[in-house]
């Protein structure tokens, strides 16, 4: 008994060495993984960290557009991304934004005289279409004519989708979804004012600005645009301009050498109150 006894202890006693060194074997690697993760953790830090804004900005981008296809968001939404960066939001909020109500009123002028500052991408109106397209992408007269007509009646409910569904009513779009430039003096009689189509040399586009009275362009290629666009001209001090870009926001946060533009500018229409 005693012997079976001994054996039997003894037996034990290897079965906890053994389990201990199972343990610490289990240990061992885990303390491995755990060194192994730290170490991809701070080279990826690291990765990152020497990646160029360029870079981490193109990757942003990837990713949105990316996430933006696998919910459904149509390609003519995702390649405006490639135009704005800004419109990361937009393209990555389609799926859950498309659908809702369009609100009959716009946010007025903060103070008297401004001319506010819509985007045609915002997303209240910016996924509604416009012709064949959609108001994000084609919608640059009709928010432009929303700006000027909310900025100088105060009628705040001339939204970029109201002013684009006016465009369509009246036909002033054409097969490639460009706005005809009728529309805008067609829009500013309906709304009681004023419209001159004139193309201005800088002192006069001074004074008319002085006046507070805004200016649409009509832009050729150049610092706004691949093909053409609208933009709202809107102050004027010491040989820059001030304006509303409808389709971006750092445009219209900076001011404008006027002389450095100038050429870029196609036709010109003034806006203001009946006298």
């Amino acid at each position: 008994m005693i012997l079976a006894g001994g054996a039997a202890g003894g037996y034990a006693l290897n079965e906890v060495k053994a389990e201990r060194e199972k343990a610490q074997a289990e240990a061992r690697e885990q303390a491995e993984r755990e060194k192994a993760a730290d170490e991809q953790r701070k080279a990826m830090e690291e990765e990152e960290a020497s990646k160029t804004p360029e870079e981490k900005k193109a990757e942003q981008i990837a990713a949105a557009k990316e996430e933006a296809k696998e919910e459904g968001c149509p390609d003519e939404i995702i390649s405006l991304v490639d135009k704005n960066d800004e419109l990361i939001d937009f393209v990555k909020d389609y799926a859950q934004n498309k659908d809702k109500e369009i609100p009959d009123t716009v946010e007025g002028p903060t103070e008297e005289g401004q001319i506010p500052h819509y985007l045609q991408w915002d997303e209240r109106w910016g996924y509604a279409s416009y012709g064949t397209s959609i108001i994000a992408s084609s919608g640059c007269g009709p928010t432009c004519m929303s700006m000027v007509i909310v900025g100088l009646t105060g009628d705040v409910t001339a939204t970029p989708y109201r002013m684009a569904k006016y465009s369509e009513e009246r036909g002033y779009i054409d097969e490639s979804n460009n706005t005809y430039w009728a529309m805008l003096e067609s829009a500013a009689s309906d709304w009681g004012l004023r419209c001159q189509e004139t193309m201005l040399d800088e002192s006069s586009l001074a004074a008319e600005l002085q006046a507070g009275h805004p200016v649409v362009c009509s832009m050729l290629p150049g610092d706004f645009t691949d093909v053409g666009h609208f933009l709202v001209l809107t102050g004027y001090k010491d040989g820059k301009v001030t304006l509303n870009d409808p389709f971006s926001k750092a445009n219209s946060e900076k001011e404008w050498v006027f002389a450095d533009i100038q050429d870029q500018i196609r036709q010109m229409w003034v806006f203001s109150l009946p006298s």
